[in-house]
């Protein structure tokens, strides 16, 4: 009897503790693992059970701000991949700096110009740029101070390793919260404005060298025309002397002028390519006809070699003879009186024809060979000017070769002459020309 009351009160403890675990115990540990599976960020809980009373309630209360927090975060991560996207597309640099300006989000443009596979996330903008300037500005910008915008200029590494200068017009201004009196964080963008900086260098040099080219020959010619007024019309051979003087820099000035507007439209975004087909070697022939008082008077010889399978592509006849002008004319104007030999050569490949005009002349110094297509650049600044060149002409080959898609370069070595290669393709497709 005994026996049998210790099982059933055995079993009526067990048949307790179950009814405890379903009813209290396990509901309460289902909804902590629910919790804790939202507290680590898991906003994805399982259907509600149909449990009794309070503790469905409870659990249909979690189900609910689950849902609303996934719905969130779903929301947040769509956001945040919507201003990625947005600032990965941007070609400014963009920088967000908290309250202690460390850097909390930079995008793609910005590690492009400054650290290439190296991130600035938790430095300081002082750190990071070493520049006070924009240390100040951020400074103003966290206190609550109008935007700002400032021009600094940095040397920058490139993807490739190598170093350039590079200017940015930067807008900083405050990110603030409603909530919140001060701002808690500023937003820096990153102009890069090098391009325009250098065109408006490039255009300040090439109008100061503008006026020096004019402003020579304009002094020599006044200088003559005072002279003739102050009575050497009286005299004919000073007379003589002063009238050929203003001829010859009256048509100084005239060929500066050809040669700029020459440059100008090969240097605009409109090509002015007259595209025909057009034999290289008679081209080049005819210009060696016209040149041939000045072979004469140098005692040149002309050595050419063109095969006939190199001579004829789509070209601009007007604007090539250009090419053949002025690379002979600088030829034969630098080379030595009587012992000046050009030797002119042309092969073809599949894709391009290779034009090569050498001389034995002086040659160019190695300091001068990266710089000679520059405009107005001269490597003999005396003997040119004397010889009637703008400093130009070397530039409008460029152009004029790039115009044409080709290329063309100098191999020189001081005392040994020097050779300009050109290459041209033979399916002509021009190609906007670049400086």
């Amino acid at each position: 009897m005994n026996t049998f009351l210790l099982f059933i009160s055995i079993a009526a403890i067990a048949s307790a503790a179950i009814f405890i675990h379903l009813r209290f115990i396990k509901p309460w540990q289902s909804l902590r693992r629910d919790l804790e599976q939202m507290a680590s960020g898991n906003f994805r809980i399982p259907a509600v059970q149909d449990e009794p009373g309070q503790y469905a309630e409870t659990t249909r209360h979690v189900k609910r701000i689950s849902e609303l927090l996934l719905k969130l975060d779903r929301q947040i991560a769509n956001e945040d991949l919507s201003l990625r996207g947005i600032l990965s597309g941007m070609v400014e640099g963009i920088l967000i700096i908290d309250r202690t300006q460390r850097i909390t989000l930079v995008n793609e443009a910005l590690l492009h110009f400054f650290s290439p596979g190296r991130s600035p996330i938790g430095r300081t903008v002082l750190e990071y740029f070493r520049r006070h300037e924009l240390q100040h500005a951020s400074e103003r910008a966290l206190a609550g101070g109008e935007p700002q915008q400032i021009e600094l200029s940095f040397e920058t590494i490139t993807p490739k390793g190598t170093s350039i200068q590079r200017h940015f017009n930067i807008h900083v201004a405050a990110l603030s919260p409603e909530s919140s009196p001060l701002p808690q964080a500023a937003l820096l963008v990153f102009q890069d404005v090098t391009d325009v900086r250098n065109l408006e260098a490039t255009r300040r040099e090439f109008i100061a060298n503008v006026s020096h080219e004019f402003r020579t020959p304009l002094a020599i010619i006044k200088g003559y025309v005072e002279t003739l007024l102050d009575g050497a019309m009286e005299e004919p051979e000073m007379a003589e002397r002063s009238l050929e003087a203003i001829q010859r820099n009256v048509q100084r000035l005239n060929l500066l002028i050809e040669d700029l507007l020459s440059i100008s439209q090969m240097e605009g975004r409109a090509r002015l390519l007259e595209l025909d087909s057009v034999n290289l070697h008679e081209l080049l022939l005819r210009v060696l006809e016209n040149l041939n008082p000045t072979i004469s008077a140098t005692k040149a010889r002309i050595e050419i070699e063109w095969p006939v399978e190199a001579r004829v592509i789509e070209a601009d006849s007007r604007r090539m003879e250009q090419v053949y002008l002025n690379l002979l004319t600088n030829a034969l104007r630098y080379g030595d009186s009587g012992d000046l030999v050009l030797s002119i050569t042309a092969k073809r490949d599949e894709h391009t024809i290779a034009i090569a005009i050498a001389d034995n002349g002086p040659g160019i110094p190695l300091s001068a060979q990266p710089f000679i297509f520059d405009r107005f650049y001269r490597v003999h600044k005396d003997r040119s000017r004397d010889g009637g060149g703008t400093g130009l002409g070397l530039s409008i080959v460029k152009n004029i070769i790039l115009a044409h898609g080709g290329t063309v370069s100098v191999e020189s070595t001081p005392s040994q002459g020097a050779t300009f290669h050109i290459r041209l393709p033979v399916s002509q497709n021009p190609s906007e020309p670049t400086a």
